[in-house]
């Protein structure tokens, strides 16, 4: 844009101060008309109801009519002449009713024909016109003169009293003044309404021009509707205003429209903790939340306002994303990584273990190699038989504890399983037990052989008030007390390019477990990570 365009750009509130002052203006201009108009009927019913009582005051008088009937101009005429400075008058003209003037404002008409209408006042009436005379456009009236003044006499004459429009305008000219500062104090009124407009409408649309607002308009539409991330704005009592079409299909809100609406989170069907979280505005920054059977990430925030300060009285802006389908590829990608950290463990050890056979074996050792044997698969018979059954599921945990069984040892810790019989059902599918456990097997682990001897890791699974409690502890230092929440999405203490990613597998834990209704609870010395799920007697589905 050019500097002249630029020069000639108007804002929206810009726009709307030009507009509101261009009315302003035209209703003053409007209304001064309106007045000028109404002053001159008034100027001018003035001059008649002036006129028609001089003129009738002058019919009236015995000794005028007197006179008007001996025709002496010699006395009318002075007599006039005194009366006009005082009535403020244009002329008294006394005539004849032939129509010869008796008097006259120029003594120089006198006996001359009067110029106007005579009808009707030789008719007997008394009548008001506007006339073009010799002292020009004026308001008069005719009264005819009856002999000895009597209403019912003979008429003897006629008299016309008049203003000219000229005076009458000039008496109006004295109350224009009055007119122009009444205008000019609306249009101040206005100049002031149009600054208060446009400062109100910049406060919402900024520097905006229409055209630019309305484009800002289609495109904030147009990305509402499709983000594929939920936006909720509430407002400061913490009511729901507005929301796009993927927060209506996380939260349960009934379809997004155009424009604002105004919503309880408590009416609606939705999680309490999350309804409580919206409505109270608290500050949320990645948080995981549980909604029905999908794992939120919830992120919330004070509104902002144009020029991008903080403006808590505008409400909160929330963001929510769907981590279900996410968390359930996560979840399969950590248990494929903790089988195949698994089956390399078992794959070393049996290998290990093969060697050491085949060199019994060569040496005709052949009682040792039996005990090497038995004392291999005795262990871990006994744990199978007690948590092997028909389920399927139930069958990849087994095999996923008996491969850490492996894992431990080449790792020089000691692990403990304690398993109760009959083995509590968990609502958890096959890639979501091998998630949880692995991962929370795999840290004790970890914690454990980072630290001083012994190193044990132990894993319960037990029934408790209705609950499936899976209880780990380890011998490790326990948490980094720096963490926040260890649970948390990347929250770790681990290298930053450690294998298998940082913060990823407890976080996981934690949702699958909230995703079941579950609860997790931490415990130190030793550190212990426990479990609760509740129990269930029919297969979750996978």
């Amino acid at each position: 844009m050019d500097a002249k365009g630029r020069g000639m750009r108007l804002s929206v509130g810009g726009r709307l101060a030009l507009v509101s002052l261009g009315i302003v203006v035209l209703v003053a201009g409007v209304l001064a008309a309106l007045l000028s108009v109404q002053l001159s009927d008034s100027g001018q019913r003035e001059a008649e109801q002036v006129t028609r009582s001089v003129a009738e005051t002058f019919a009236h008088e015995s000794e005028i009519a007197t006179l008007v009937a001996a025709r002496d101009s010699d006395r009318l005429q002075p007599m006039v002449e005194q009366i006009l400075p005082d009535a403020d008058l244009s002329f008294v003209t006394i005539m004849t009713p032939d129509g010869i003037r008796l008097t006259h404002r120029n003594r120089s008409e006198i006996g001359l024909p009067y110029q106007g209408s005579r009808a009707e006042a030789l008719a007997g009436e008394s009548f008001t016109e506007v006339y073009v005379g010799t002292l020009g456009p004026s308001v008069r009236t005719i009264v005819p003169i009856r002999e000895g003044g009597d209403e019912d006499g003979p008429i003897v004459g006629l008299v016309a009293v008049g203003v000219t429009l000229g005076a009458v305008q000039q008496d109006l000219a004295a109350r224009v003044p009055l007119i122009v500062a009444a205008s000019a104090a609306i249009v101040g009124f206005g100049v002031l309404g149009a600054l208060f407009v446009r400062r109100s409408a910049r406060r919402v649309t900024g520097s905006y021009t229409p055209r630019e607002l309305s484009r800002l308009v289609d495109s904030y539409e147009t990305v509402l509707h499709s983000l594929r991330e939920g936006l909720v704005v509430t407002d400061r009592d913490g009511r729901i205003v507005l929301y796009n079409d993927e927060a209506a299909d996380l939260l349960g809100l009934p379809p997004a429209i155009t424009g604002q609406v105004s919503l309880d989170p408590h009416d609606v069907d939705m999680d309490t903790d999350l309804a409580d979280a919206i409505a109270g505005g608290r500050r949320m920054v990645e948080e995981t939340v549980v909604n029905g059977d999908r794992v939120l990430l919830v992120n919330q925030e004070e509104a902002r306002d144009l020029s991008g300060r903080r403006a808590p009285e505008r409400g909160r802006v929330m963001t929510l994303r769907d981590r279900s389908e996410l968390q359930a590829l996560l979840g399969e990608l950590e248990g494929v990584r903790t089988l195949s950290d698994t089956l390399r463990s078992q794959t070393h050890e049996h290998g290990n273990r093969l060697h050491a056979l085949l060199a019994l074996l060569e040496l005709g050792r052949i009682d040792e190699a039996r005990r090497l044997i038995v004392a291999s698969t005795e262990d871990r018979q006994e744990l199978a038989d007690r948590l092997v059954s028909d389920d399927d599921d139930d069958a990849v945990v087994v095999a996923l504890l008996l491969g850490k069984l492996d894992e431990a040892a080449e790792r020089g810790v000691r692990l403990d399983l304690d398993v109760a019989e009959p083995a509590p059902r968990v609502p958890l599918a096959a890639p979501e037990a091998v998630t949880v456990v692995g991962n929370l097997v795999d840290n004790a682990l970890d914690a454990a052989s980072a630290g001083a001897e012994p190193r044990w890791v132990r894993v319960s699974l037990t029934a408790r008030e209705g609950d499936a409690v899976l209880e780990v502890a380890d011998s490790g230092a326990g948490f980094d007390p720096s963490l926040h929440d260890p649970f948390a999405y990347g929250a770790s203490t681990k290298p930053a390019h450690a294998p298998g990613g940082r913060g990823v597998g407890l976080a996981l834990v934690r949702d699958i477990v909230a995703a079941r209704g579950g609860t997790l609870q931490l415990a130190a010395e030793p550190t212990t990570v426990r479990v609760f799920l509740p129990v269930v007697t029919e297969q979750v589905p996978a």
